[in-house]
């Protein structure tokens, strides 16, 4: 049966919770937006925790390995199979969600941001399985996707709880496009020759990131983005030649994980102090949610406090793991603002620590000047990320 109603909504408009009591209302298996949340940490391995809701239903063992064998599959999970699922990638994790869902062959399913971390076969896996599924289909999302074209009824929720028919849009960059063209070369932010890291068997990684620009680096669910991500930061060991040079920003994917205080203000000066934390409030456009606790912001604005967070201290390369996740349409056009004008050095500059803006010919930039910051980052919407980036490297599985 096709996707049945496909139902959007701005952050903070309460969509995860309209799909939760829709889901306890119809009785229908429920995938919300954080996966790993769906995983139950009482199985060892990927095999196995598919397996693990046929097994409260008395499923025959025979019948339930054929099944779970089906499904690895279909979701590109043969390689991840003895893995522990608390290791997977954050689209590997979704995939084994809405897989071990329908495992359980539920009869109806309801899917709150169900692409949030899937690239692009996996999506396409997605629309197959909803297909093919027999029953009712309610999708929920910020924005319109590959689902919302899938879709007969689109309806948008209000802030007030009530649905009004409405197409949902796609996400976009606005009027913000990528300047490959006309930047030059401003010397190398990261270089990897060679790089092998233990965990996950990740590599070999040979790949050069050019500094000054935004950089989309691109690859299927598991290839090992985020692990190259957090050995640039020191945080894994690794065998070959990666070199980052200068000071470095981080945001993670996971927003709710990343939260460790009690205000934006207050998270925002963790490692950077009163005075920059201020000027990124300003420069990010949060002032409206200075004194409030980061879990109590709408997801969309609480995404851009992580990428704040990742800037604040004017890092010379800004790496950032799947932004888009949380965003609805107008966070999709801020980001893409956000992101350009780092790179252009207007927040380096709002420090006190950046090159003349290239708009005051009387100012030119001297030898001495710091080098233009430079923006890495993730992301499986490759319409959006080209919209945005200056430059796209692929990274193989």
């Amino acid at each position: 049966m096709p996707l049945s109603t496909y139902i959007w909504g701005d952050s903070g408009a309460g969509l995860s919770e309209h799909a939760w009591a829709h889901a306890e209302k119809t009785g229908a298996a429920w995938v919300g937006n954080e996966a790993s949340a769906h995983i139950s940490l009482l199985r060892n391995t990927v095999a196995e925790e598919l397996a693990f809701p046929m097994e409260q239903r008395g499923v025959p063992q025979a019948e339930m390995q054929d099944r779970v064998a089906a499904a690895l599959r279909l979701w590109g999970l043969e390689g991840q199979a003895e893995q522990n699922p608390a290791t997977l990638s954050t689209g590997q994790t979704r995939r084994v969600a809405i897989a071990a869902a329908l495992l359980a062959r539920p009869e109806a399913l309801v899917l709150d941001c169900p692409l949030d971390g899937l690239d692009a076969t996996a999506v396409e896996t997605l629309r197959r399985a909803i297909a093919d599924f027999p029953g009712p289909v309610t999708v929920y999302d910020r924005s319109g996707s590959a689902l919302s074209d899938d879709a007969p009824s689109h309806q948008r929720l209000l802030a007030d709880g009530a649905l009004e028919p409405s197409p949902a849009p796609k996400p976009s960059a606005g009027s913000v496009a990528s300047q490959a063209a006309t930047q030059g070369s401003a010397g190398t932010a990261l270089l990897a020759r060679g790089v092998v890291f233990r965990r996950g068997g990740v590599g070999p990684i040979n790949l050069e990131v050019p500094a000054g620009q935004i950089v989309h680096l691109a690859g299927p669910n598991g290839c090992g983005k985020t692990t190259l991500f957090l050995g640039a930061l020191g945080l894994l060991k690794y065998r070959g030649t990666l070199q980052a040079e200068g000071s470095k920003g981080w945001a993670p994917t996971q927003m709710d994980q990343a939260i460790t205080a009690r205000t934006v203000a207050e998270e925002l000066a963790i490692g950077a102090g009163e005075e920059l934390a201020t000027a990124v409030i300003d420069f990010a456009g949060l002032g409206q949610w200075a004194d409030t606790h980061p879990l109590d912001v709408p997801a969309a604005k609480r995404r851009i406090v992580l990428v704040a967070a990742a800037m604040v201290r004017g890092a010379d390369m800004v790496m950032l793991d799947e932004p888009t996740v949380g965003l609805d349409t107008p966070g999709y056009g801020e980001l893409a603002e956000l992101l350009r004008r780092y790179v252009d050095g207007e927040y380096a500059r709002l420090i006190g620590r950046g090159r003349p803006s290239p708009a005051s010919p009387q100012s030119p930039a001297s030898p001495q000047s710091p080098a233009a910051p430079t923006v890495l980052w993730t992301c499986h919407d490759a319409r959006y990320a080209a919209q945005v980036s200056d430059q796209r490297i692929d990274m193989a599985r």
